[in-house]
């Protein structure tokens, strides 16, 4: 096509210039020339030529990052070459061209592009070894408006999302992230460090805004896509899934407590204890029976579905937590008394994941196109995070013992100077 061909040629151009003035030829040809004054010869190789092409494609590079949601698979491969090109001779800014690069990694239809884009990605790995932890956030939003944009007609009309693709490598058959092969050919993988702020910048997606009163509903699905990802990461030491379900306990105790509390003004439960147990609407929402009408809830649709939003962004965590625990065998002792500051320990390195299947969550519609509420979608959202919610709490207070040390005894000598030696007896506080 014509856009194949015109990127073709621009980077022709590109690798020309390079050539041309890696090889000196522009400074043999002005040094030739007798009419060249001494300021320009001071000024080397920097002629007028060489910049021209760069600075045009600079200019322009908002519309090359959008070409990398072309349809045409071919149109997206030459546009991550050119790209390329730009990266290495610095004319494209790597913190913008990142997030496009782990992007293109959900481009799960033409694994070439992919290989491409990691390629780049591992360069500017190793020349930034922060780049991935500070652009991961963008990355994660721009693979999900990728995957929205390019395979929007794969089902249906509907945008078919995933964050899942079939393990390219390694004996067993199974799953990995779009963005396992970015971790594992990083630096990233071996720095305890880097890898908590990487997971720390994924969950700080789930955290509500504060200058904004209700999340947005239109984020729940990219919410869905980025707990996916954290779910079914390559951890190979326990403090990484410690370090996910730490931080989504915060986000439940601080934001899910409070929703709840919400829900209990606007349903008129009891606000000092509003998730004890099942209330009424679980309980028709079990049966299917379930009318908004009848429990004289329609009046306050707007209000109870903007509560199900904030409902339905703390619930992908909720899950999480849930599947980790299983999938990695975390005692609730172990959680409880876990500090993401502590030293990793030797035992809890070289973990695995157990069989069975991967972490998914699907996010149902809580609005309807004409941005009604759907009662049906917001009562099982309701319904799903009261139970995880009083889950939680169960946990919480049910921890399972762990072994008690016997206290120590120090021993200490006696004073003037004797080489004797007396046991301390361990102190016991006055009754």
């Amino acid at each position: 096509s014509v856009q194949i061909e015109s990127l073709r040629c621009w980077r022709d151009i590109l690798i020309s210039e390079e050539k041309r003035i890696d090889s000196g030829a522009a400074k043999a040809k002005m040094e030739a020339q007798k009419n060249v004054t001494l300021s320009k010869r001071i000024g080397g190789d920097q002629d007028g030529d060489s910049t021209i092409s760069g600075s045009v494609l600079t200019k322009h590079s908002e519309r090359l990052y959008a070409l990398t949601l072309s349809k045409d698979e071919k149109v997206r491969h030459m546009i991550i070459d050119l790209i390329g090109h730009l990266l290495r001779q610095g004319l494209i800014n790597p913190m913008e061209t990142v997030p496009h690069l782990l992007a293109v990694q959900g481009d799960v239809k033409c694994p070439s592009t992919r290989a491409l884009a990691l390629k780049l990605l591992q360069t500017e790995g190793e020349k930034r070894p922060d780049m991935l932890r500070q652009r991961i956030c963008a990355g994660i939003k721009q693979a999900f408006h990728f995957q929205r944009n390019v395979y929007s007609d794969s089902t249906n009309g509907s945008a078919k999302v995933t964050a899942l693709i079939a393990k390219s490598d390694g004996p067993k058959d199974g799953w990995e992230t779009i963005f396992d092969a970015v971790i594992k050919e990083s630096a990233i993988r071996n720095k305890k460090a880097q890898r908590q702020g990487l997971l720390k910048g994924i969950i700080s997606l789930f955290e509500k805004d504060p200058d904004v009163k209700y999340s947005n509903a239109d984020q729940l699905p990219m919410l869905a896509f980025a707990s996916e990802i954290l779910g079914n990461l390559p951890y190979t030491s326990l403090s990484d899934p410690l370090f996910i379900v730490y931080h989504s306990s915060c986000i439940a105790a601080l934001d899910g407590q409070g929703v709840l509390t919400q829900f209990a003004e606007l349903l008129g439960g009891d606000v000092c204890d509003p998730n004890s147990e099942e209330d009424d609407i679980e309980k028709l929402s079990k049966q299917g029976k379930f009318d908004a009408a009848q429990q004289g809830l329609e009046a306050k649709g707007a209000e109870f579905g903007q509560l199900c939003v904030e409902a339905a962004r703390i619930l992908p965590l909720l899950k999480l937590k849930q599947f980790l625990r299983k999938a990695y065998n975390i005692s609730e002792a172990r959680v409880t008394s876990y500090v993401p500051s502590e030293k990793e320990l030797i035992h809890e390195k070289g973990i695995s994941i157990s069989d069975g299947p991967p972490f998914s969550f699907t996010m149902k519609s809580i609005l309807d196109a004409d941005g009604s509420i759907n009662w049906s979608n917001s009562v099982k959202i309701y319904s799903s995070f009261r139970r995880m919610m009083r889950d939680v709490e169960a946990d919480d207070v049910h921890v399972d013992p762990e072994p008690t040390k016997s206290p120590k005894r120090t021993t200490k000598r006696k004073r003037g100077g004797s080489d004797q030696v007396v046991e301390e007896s361990p102190k016991v506080s006055p009754e």
